[in-house]
């Protein structure tokens, strides 16, 4: 856990400091970034403040707060005009862009592993990932191990029975729109 912590802690220290620099806070920068993700989640304040782990009132401040500084809008949907969503203006966009390129460093270390490690590594971290969402640990986890169209066949192999294949480690999802949360992670 203390390795998976420096991780964490060097990811934030870089996404802190672009943040800073563009005065906002690190929750809001990590609200940027989820909405330049694109769905899932929908961009809808209660599904960013579940996906995130935190209030909805949490949530609906920094998103005022973004909405002012001209990172984000808000947009009444057309089906139900109590429902607003959420989207990234011009300005967001060009942020978000800054803090996926604080990123970039962090991707080219993993990528820099050699490809058998890299899939280890992805296989390892998936499996602690459903450990935790098993104990309650992690709300929102849309990964293959956590899905209830997931299935490990003899020898390890990886399938899914959504899209009738086996799954290589490097093509296991860590963020899948088709998601849908086993029973009993």
């Amino acid at each position: 856990m203390a390795a998976l912590d420096r991780l964490a802690r060097g990811q934030r220290s870089r996404r802190q400091a672009i943040a800073a620099a563009h005065g906002i806070t690190p929750l809001q920068a990590e609200l940027l970034s989820t909405l330049a993700l694109g769905e899932p989640p929908a961009p809808a304040i209660g599904l960013l403040a579940r996906e995130l782990g935190i209030s909805q009132p949490t949530v609906t401040d920094s998103l005022r707060a973004l909405e002012r500084k001209g990172f984000i809008a808000r947009e009444k949907q057309h089906a139900d005009a109590r429902l607003v969503s959420v989207v990234l203006t011009p300005d967001g966009e060009q942020l978000c862009g800054q803090l996926a390129a604080g990123d970039r460093e962090l991707i080219a270390a993993a990528a820099s592993l050699h490809p058998p490690a890299q899939e280890a590594l992805l296989e390892h971290t998936l499996a602690l990932i459903a450990r935790l969402v098993g104990l309650g640990y992690i709300n929102v986890a849309r990964t293959c191990l956590t899905c209830r169209f997931y299935e490990q066949a003899d020898g390890g192999i990886h399938r899914c029975r959504l899209l009738d294949t086996a799954l290589g480690p490097a093509e296991l999802r860590v963020n899948c729109p088709e998601h849908e949360p086993a029973l009993s992670a």
